[in-house]
């Protein structure tokens, strides 16, 4: 598995990075890689299934989505046809007049037979130590636009 956390200060309030986090159909529009994103019918919970790009391979999965407003947003993988585990959390804490926003994810690739262990290794490293950081600068970006 890997396990990365990472944060980064958004001049934004919570409410608004927290909007802008769960607003899943538009993911596509500045969120590097993914390619497709929706919201699945559901009542409690937000089931978003996402279409994912990372060069080497197209990835479909769909997560579990637990939101409490303006502060934490988590979730847990359903299904997919390229990972094991993907669970993770958004924590927004007020700081100023921004958010100091904590993203961690825990992943696992499932290792098809006859794919090298390198394969799920390069992958697993573009999700974690290339993706993550894009992804972060994307969702600042994002909330910080007028």
């Amino acid at each position: 598995m890997a396990e990365v956390s990472k944060e980064i200060l958004i001049a934004c309030p919570p409410d608004r990075l927290f909007d802008v986090v769960i607003d899943y159909p538009r993911y596509p529009e500045f969120v590097p890689g993914i390619k497709a994103c929706r919201v699945l019918p559901g009542k409690a919970e937000r089931l978003v299934e996402y279409e994912l790009d990372l060069g080497l391979k197209r990835i479909k999965y769909v997560l579990r989505h637990l939101e409490q407003r303006p502060t934490r947003v988590t979730w847990s993988l359903v299904s997919g046809d390229a990972l094991k585990v993907s669970n993770g959390s958004w924590e927004l804490t007020p700081q100023g007049a921004g958010t100091l926003a904590r993203y961690s994810v825990d992943i696992q690739i499932a290792k098809p037979p006859l794919i090298p262990q390198s394969v799920i290794d390069k992958l697993t490293h573009e999700l974690t130590r290339v993706q993550l950081p894009l992804t972060l600068d994307a969702f600042k970006a994002r909330a910080e636009r007028p």
